[in-house]
């Protein structure tokens, strides 16, 4: 495992509507470039027709975005590519942390398995309690939303029934309620469809509004629709009174604004193309 960068920053910023990330602090920000080999990463093809993303644009892309946390002022932790996991930057998914508890799943897609042991020999020394997802389980970062102190877990091709269950078992132990929503076949995970910028807030395209189903949400929540062609801006990462979202999507950035919360675009196509969002690239933690 090796560290290539760790910047030093007093923190006194609070990262959310990133997968298990609450609204409390959070310190500490992990992340890792696409390797040379990212043009081979697994997609679905959900946001393009297919094309390969290229390489060095991708490397821009997220030196851009890792420019923008340590501005914001958290500690960012920059991990070596590993070029035999051409997935290897969407670190969201091999880890869930709530609240410094962790819980490492075993991802659905067995290629990449491998991407996890650097993430764990990096995050377990600052953890409370580590806990372990068993076969036949499955489940990925990426279908986990967590909105307030309720979690949401998507039901997908990447997270089946058994991962599920052991992880809302590791949730009842800490005390938290967590529902189960089925993710549509065309879609990869849950944060590919939506995100919670904020405690109040929570982004959706207008036709997952009744397929989604997302149980006893906290009754200060609004439920904010966006139009189907701008699905991909409605994964964001909310900071303070900031919100991160995907460049290119005006609606996404006009209702927000309308709510009174800071907009930072970022430019995202290259990720794009293999169904990566801007929540899968990090992992946070206090």
């Amino acid at each position: 495992m090796s560290i290539i960068y760790q910047s030093k920053h007093k923190i006194t910023l609070f990262p959310r509507g990133v997968s298990t990330s609450s609204h409390s602090d959070k310190k500490n920000i992990i992340v890792r470039p696409p390797p040379k080999s990212f043009a081979n990463a697994l997609t679905t093809s959900q946001f393009t027709n297919g094309e390969k993303p290229d390489y060095q644009l991708a490397v821009k892309q997220h030196n851009e975005y890792v420019e923008t946390f340590k501005k914001l002022g958290l500690n960012v932790i920059v991990l070596e590519s590993e070029e035999e996991y051409p997935d290897c930057c969407f670190v969201e998914d091999q880890a869930l942390i709530v609240d410094n508890h962790v819980f490492f799943p075993i991802p659905g897609a067995p290629s990449r398995r491998g991407e996890q042991k650097s993430i764990i020999q990096t995050i377990t020394p600052y953890m409370k309690s580590i806990h372990w997802c068993k076969e036949p389980g499955k489940i990925d970062g990426g279908d986990v939303v967590r909105v307030g102190d309720k979690f949401y877990i998507g039901k997908s091709k990447r997270s089946n029934n058994e991962g599920i269950s052991q992880f809302q078992d590791f949730l009842t132990k800490l005390n938290f309620e967590s529902y189960i929503v089925n993710v549509p076949d065309y879609s990869l995970h849950l944060t590919t469809l939506c995100s919670s910028p904020n405690s109040n807030l929570l982004l959706i395209p207008e036709s997952c509004k009744n397929d989604l189903k997302f149980q006893n949400l906290p009754t200060s929540v609004e439920i904010v629709t966006i139009p189907d062609d701008e699905t991909y801006g409605c994964n964001t990462i909310g900071i303070d009174n900031k919100v991160i979202i995907s460049e290119g999507y005006p609606t996404v950035k006009k209702k927000l604004i309308e709510k009174g919360l800071e907009i930072i675009e970022l430019p995202m196509s290259e990720f794009r193309a293999v169904d990566g969002s801007l929540t899968c690239l990090s992992l946070f933690y206090q």
